[in-house]
């Protein structure tokens, strides 16, 4: 498993995905959930933290109403950016299998390329979960010729798909053909073709 900057221009790209969006992004729904309770009880923690306000009044002089309510939008607002992170991170986490390679790309502030060649695979494991059976979704793992060497893929789209995909690479089942040039059409100059004319008419035999 090797660090890349690009893909090489010769390679073929056989095919290229996010990780399930409903999966991968589970914190980022329950956050959102939590987000909504807040809001939508906000009124009435807010009546609560009143209430309370009444009976330590006259013990100690906090503005507890005001501190709660600020300390409910800074929860909101973490909550938030929160769930901005999770999906930046989703749209830049991107698996690529190409006719050499598998490429696994991470990161947001810095950016991470992992990939291990076909004939470097020792062994594919696939598992699901319940609810990523639900969301035909799965988790692949590559192993390579090393313990240390491997490749996770995780959440990935109609996992046994990709899984046969990748030992139709491994096999060589899979074959590509390059992309015929085309040939440019030749153009007769008009010239040519009036010099041809002359000739045979001036020979031509009646």
């Amino acid at each position: 498993m090797r660090k890349t900057k690009e893909i090489r221009n010769q390679e073929n790209i056989v095919f290229q995905t996010h990780p399930r969006f409903f999966m991968n992004l589970k914190s980022a729904i329950i956050k959102f959930i939590i987000i909504l309770i807040l809001l939508y009880f906000f009124g009435a923690l807010r009546n609560i933290t009143f209430t309370i306000q009444q009976y330590l009044v006259n013990i100690v002089q906090i503005p507890l109403v005001e501190g709660f309510t600020i300390f409910l939008m800074l929860i909101v607002l973490i909550l938030f950016l929160w769930i901005i992170w999770d999906l930046l991170s989703w749209r830049f986490t991107l698996y690529t299998l190409t006719e050499q390679r598998i490429i696994v790309e991470k990161g947001i502030l810095r950016k991470n390329r992992n990939f291990i060649h076909y004939d470097k695979i020792q062994d594919v494991t696939v598992s699901q979960s319940l609810t990523e059976r639900l969301t035909l979704s799965g988790d692949i793992e590559v192993f390579g010729g090393h313990d240390s060497t491997r490749i996770f893929l995780e959440d990935v789209p109609r996992p046994k798909d990709v899984e046969d995909m990748i030992n139709k690479m491994i096999e060589g089942d899979m074959i590509f053909e390059k992309p015929k040039k085309r040939s440019k059409p030749r153009r007769k100059s008009k010239n040519k073709d009036l010099v041809v004319r002359r000739h045979n008419k001036k020979f031509r035999r009646e």
